[in-house]
C-alpha cells in the first residue's frame, strides 16, 4: 500500500496570506451567518481512466479590485490532482477562489474537504460547489440513547478554573534578593489529621460556606521518587454512612474511602498508584519553593486532602460537577479568606458512592471519580510547576488539554475505558456504534473552535480529541510534559513542546489544527503512513521516565453518533475545523469550487 500526505506549497509573488493563526488567547468565538452550497447537476458519469503519474498543478494569481492583476486584493488558484493511492492528501490552499480538478480513474473513492481557519479571533464564511451530486447523510445514528440521557461529567466549576487561571493576579512576589538563602516557614504537622477528628472545611473564598467533615482514611509517610508522601481522606459528617446511614442519596463508607487512598497513595509499592503515574510525567505537586517564589503561599507541605463532600449540595449520584482543584487553598488564609492551607482536592462524595448493586471501586461511578483524581492532579501540578516555578499561564483549554489527555493516558493502569469508552483490555477502536466515553459528544461538536472555552462538556470532549492526537502523534506523555514545563503561553507552549519531538520539525499551529482534522477523517484506518493517525489497530506502548503507557486506538466513525460531516458549506469557527463531505464512491473528474476568506485553508482528503 502507498500513500500520500502532502502539504502543497503555492509560491506567489509579493502575495501576502492574511490571518495565520498562533498567538491567540481562549476568547468566545464571534459568530457568523451560514452560507449555503449550491450545486450544478452533472448529468453524465465521467468514466475517464487516468494514466499519468501522481501529480499535482497549481496555477495562482492575485487580483486587485479591479479585477487586474497585481499585489495585493483577492487571490485565486487552479488546480489539477490525480488520485493514485488508497488514501490520499492534498492541499487545496487557502486563496479566496479555488478551482480543482479531482481526477479518480475508474477506482471509486470517499472525497472529503476540511476547512482549518487559521485566524484566532474570526470566524469565516465558505462556498463550496461541484458537479457531482451525491445523496450523503450527515452521519449515523446506531443506537436509541440520545446525547442528552449520558451521564454529564463536569470538572472544574467555570468560576474556580477563572480563579485558577488568573492566579498570578492575587500573588504577592517575594521581593527578596538572595532567595536561596531566606528560611521559609513550613506548615506544621496538623493535630487534626488524625482519623475520627472532626474540622469546618471553607468551600468558597469566603467563610460562611462551610461543611463539617471527619477524617476517615490518614496514609502516613508513602515513600515516593520525592520522598515520603502523607494522604489524608475527609468525608462531610452528612456523607458518610458509619453505620446508621447518611442524609444524601448515597453514602460514602469506610470501605469506599480504604478503596481509593489504595489507588491513589499505595503503602509499600512503587510505580502502581495515581500519584506514582502522574507525577512521572508532569512533577511534584508542591515544594519549599513555592514559598521561595511568592510569600503569601503556604510553606512546604508532603501531605495531600481529599475532601469527599456534595459538590454543589445537588445530590445527584449520576452527573453534575465530580471534582475540581482549586488554588485558594495552596495560598495563606490571611491572603485569601476561605482558604483551607491545604494541598487538596474537592471530590463528590454522592457520585462516588454510586455503585452498581454491592458498591466496588471498579464500578462506573467510582472508577469515574478515579479517572477524575487523575485528571485534578494534573491541575494541582500545574499550578506549582507552570504558575508558581515559572510563573507563566495556560489558557484554560490548554489545561483541561492536559487533565482529560492524562486521563487517556493511565486509563489502563486504573483498569478503566477512560476517554475512548473502549474496555481497557481492548486496544483496538472497539466496535461500532460505540455511546461511551468522550467521543460521541466530540462527534456532534467538532466544528467548535479549539481555543475557545464555555466550560461545556463538548469543550471537555474536543480538547480530549486534540490532546490524544498529540500523545498519538508527538511523542506520547512527554508532549505533555513539554507543554506544562515550558514558559512559554497561549498555543506558543503547545508548538514548542511538539518542536521538541522527532516528528515535529517546523510545525506551527496551524499545521498541528490541520492535521488534527485530517487524522480524524482518516481514524476508520488502521493501517496509515506519513499521515496523522489515531488508529494502529491496537495498543501503542509509550514509556517515558519510569513507566510505560498504554496508548489505546480509536476511531471516531465507530461512535455513535458518527462524526458530523456536513453536505452543505457553512462558517469555519476561528481556530476550528469543518467537515465536508463531497460524495461518496465517486469516479472520473470531479470539480470543485470553493470561495474562502483568506484565513482558511481547504484540504483534500481521498479515501
Amino acid at each position: 500500500m502507498s500513500s500520500n500526505f502532502k502539504h502543497i506549497s503555492i509560491v506567489v509573488a509579493s502575495l501576502v496570506l492574511i490571518g495565520c493563526g498562533g498567538g491567540g488567547s481562549s476568547t468566545e468565538t464571534p459568530t457568523a451567518s451560514t452560507t449555503v452550497i449550491t450545486e450544478s447537476t452533472d448529468t453524465t458519469t465521467d468514466t475517464t481512466t487516468d494514466t499519468t503519474t501522481d501529480t499535482t498543478t497549481d496555477t495562482t494569481t492575485t487580483t486587485d479590485n479591479t479585477g487586474s492583476t497585481g499585489s495585493t486584493g483577492d487571490t485565486s488558484s487552479t488546480k489539477e490532482i490525480i488520485i493514485t493511492d488508497e488514501y490520499q492528501v492534498e492541499s487545496l490552499g487557502k486563496e479566496n477562489s479555488i478551482h480543482a480538478n479531482i481526477k479518480l480513474g475508474n477506482t471509486t473513492k470517499d472525497l472529503y474537504i476540511l476547512l482549518s481557519n487559521y485566524s484566532a479571533t474570526e470566524s469565516a464564511s465558505s462556498t463550496i460547489t461541484h458537479n457531482k451530486i451525491v445523496s450523503v447523510p450527515q452521519k449515523k445514528t446506531f443506537l436509541a440513547t440520545p446525547l442528552a440521557k449520558q451521564p454529564k461529567i463536569l470538572h472544574t466549576p467555570a468560576s474556580i478554573q477563572a480563579f485558577n487561571s488568573n492566579i498570578r493576579t492575587v500573588l504577592q512576589s517575594n521581593t527578596i534578593s538572595n532567595r536561596q538563602s531566606k528560611t521559609f516557614e513550613t506548615v506544621p504537622t496538623r493535630n487534626e489529621d488524625v482519623a475520627g477528628n472532626s474540622q469546618t472545611f471553607y468551600l468558597d473564598t469566603g467563610t460562611t460556606n462551610t461543611t463539617t467533615a471527619t477524617a476517615i482514611k490518614i496514609v502516613s509517610n508513602v515513600s515516593t521518587v520525592f520522598g515520603d508522601k502523607t494522604l489524608n481522606i475527609w468525608v462531610s459528617d452528612d456523607s458518610f454512612d458509619s453505620g446508621s446511614g447518611c442524609s444524601k442519596t448515597k453514602c460514602v463508607t469506610q470501605t469506599m474511602v480504604n478503596a481509593l487512598a489504595d489507588t491513589f497513595l499505595k503503602t509499600n509499592s512503587s510505580d502502581n498508584d495515581i500519584y506514582d503515574w502522574v507525577t512521572n510525567v508532569f512533577g511534584e505537586e508542591w515544594s519549599s519553593d513555592a514559598q521561595t517564589k511568592y510569600n503569601d503561599l503556604i510553606g512546604e507541605n508532603d501531605e495531600i486532602t481529599i475532601l469527599l463532600t456534595d459538590i454543589d449540595g445537588d445530590d445527584s449520584p449520576t452527573g453534575g460537577v465530580i471534582g475540581y482543584f482549586w488554588a485558594k487553598d495552596n495560598i495563606k488564609s490571611s491572603s485569601i479568606s476561605g482558604s483551607n492551607e491545604r494541598v487538596m482536592f474537592y471530590a463528590d462524595a454522592v457520585m462516588f458512592a454510586n455503585g452498581e448493586g454491592t458498591w466496588d471501586i471498579d464500578d462506573f461511578w467510582p472508577k469515574e471519580m478515579v479517572s477524575t483524581l487523575a485528571h485534578e492532579f494534573q491541575h494541582m501540578i500545574h499550578f506549582y510547576q507552570k504558575t508558581v516555578l515559572l510563573d507563566a499561564s495556560s489558557d484554560t483549554w490548554i489545561n483541561e488539554m492536559l487533565s482529560e489527555t492524562t486521563e487517556d493516558l493511565i486509563a489502563t493502569k486504573i483498569q478503566h475505558s477512560g476517554p475512548r469508552g473502549v474496555e481497557y483490555t481492548d486496544g483496538s477502536a472497539g466496535s461500532m456504534g460505540n455511546p461511551n466515553g468522550r467521543y460521541p459528544l466530540f462527534n456532534d461538536n467538532n466544528t467548535l473552535s479549539l481555543t475557545a472555552w464555555n466550560n461545556n462538556l463538548a469543550d471537555y470532549s474536543k480538547v480530549n480529541a486534540f490532546g490524544t492526537f498529540l500523545t498519538r502523534n508527538y511523542g506520547g506523555a512527554k508532549v505533555l510534559h513539554d507543554i506544562m514545563h515550558n514558559n512559554l503561553e497561549h498555543e506558543d507552549a503547545i508548538v514548542d513542546a511538539v518542536l521538541k519531538s522527532p516528528q515535529g520539525a517546523g510545525k506551527t499551529f496551524d499545521d498541528l489544527l490541520k492535521e488534527w482534522g485530517v487524522a480524524v477523517l482518516l481514524s476508520d484506518n488502521d493501517n496509515l503512513e506519513n499521515a496523522p493517525e489515531y488508529n494502529t489497530g491496537g495498543f501503542t506502548p509509550n514509556t517515558y521516565n519510569n513507566n510505560t503507557y498504554e496508548l489505546g486506538s480509536i476511531n471516531f466513525f465507530n461512535y455513535d453518533p458518527q462524526p458530523s460531516i456536513k453536505t452543505i458549506a457553512g462558517t469555519v469557527e476561528s481556530q476550528g475545523n469543518y467537515y465536508y463531505k463531497v460524495g461518496e464512491n465517486l469516479t472520473g473528474t470531479v470539480t470543485i469550487d470553493l470561495s474562502l476568506n483568506g484565513t482558511t485553508e481547504a484540504t483534500l482528503i481521498a479515501k
